[in-house]
């Protein structure tokens, strides 16, 4: 079990290097997007396809903001779930970070991307034809974002450390569970070559907060999921994006079919990715 500790520690002190450059550089992008909420109001015109465009960039805070747009009815729910299905949180940051996978951050965000397009205008077209869309007086605070600090150092530096010491024990737990429990149970667990894995992880994404991304990244990158598996987990993986969607401003019903068209979204697009890049 010590080396199973030692093996992780040195996994991780190989990428804090990494990952200090990419979230310098993600800071940089964060600081001049402080017009989230506006960006989003701008994606009730142009629907799904902006929603998607929106959510797949490294803002932390998108679901956020967008479930509290759609509760106070700037946001129409098909786009709601096109932002969805293109968050990815920590993943991009993480697969930058590992040498091997970061080839695999372009086809992600691409893949993401073009899932959250199609299944957003699929449902505006058929789930949620007749929604229409209220506008009330909204207040978003994106300031307590975890990922902006007092200073810019403080910033990445904080949230360098706040990552990497989650995937310590995200990578001690999972190495922990190989080496108890072994790999081919473990692989038998989470379905591994089954095509209903992308159903299994869609599940677990949608348990709420970014840490769910980090271990279903860490998953992939340890060879355990298949690349069509961690599109449907993080498909569904909109942080706590869920709390706020079920909070004041909307009805339980209309949450519930939202929660389900991502999923219905997200299991479908990991499927058919499975297929088209059976090897990654």
């Amino acid at each position: 079990m010590l080396d199973v500790l030692l093996e992780s520690c040195l996994d991780i002190l190989k990428t804090v290097p990494i990952l200090l450059g990419v979230y310098a550089l993600l800071y940089l992008i964060e600081t001049r997007l402080r017009s989230t909420p506006r960006m989003l109001e701008r994606a009730q015109q142009l629907g799904p396809f902006f929603g998607a465009l929106a959510g797949s960039l490294p803002q932390c805070g998108f679901s956020a903001a967008a479930a509290t747009l759609y509760n106070s009815g700037w946001l129409a729910p098909a786009t709601l779930v096109a932002v969805f299905v293109s968050t990815s949180d920590e993943a991009i940051p993480l697969m930058l970070a590992n040498p091997d996978a970061g080839r695999n951050v372009v086809l992600l965000v691409v893949c993401k991307i073009v899932l959250a397009v199609i299944g957003g205008y699929i449902l505006q077209w058929t789930l949620f034809r007749r929604d229409t869309v209220r506008r009330e007086a909204i207040e978003i605070d994106m300031e307590g974002c975890s990922c902006c600090g007092p200073s810019p150092l403080g910033a990445i530096v904080g949230r360098t450390v706040k990552t990497t010491l989650f995937l310590l024990v995200t990578m001690f737990v999972i190495n922990a569970a190989v080496y108890l429990v072994g790999e081919d149970t473990l692989s038998h667990v989470l379905l591994s070559g089954s095509l209903l894995q992308p159903a299994l992880c869609a599940l677990i994404g949608l348990i709420p907060g970014c840490a769910i991304s980090v271990l279903l990244t860490q998953l992939f990158l340890g060879g355990t999921i298949s690349f069509g598996a961690v599109i449907a987990g993080l498909s569904t993986g909109a942080g706590f994006g869920y709390v706020l969607l079920f909070g004041e401003g909307s009805s339980r019903k209309d949450a519930l079919r939202i929660v389900g068209a991502t999923y219905l979204v997200a299991v479908v697009g990991g499927t058919l990715v499975q297929f088209l890049f059976p090897l990654l």
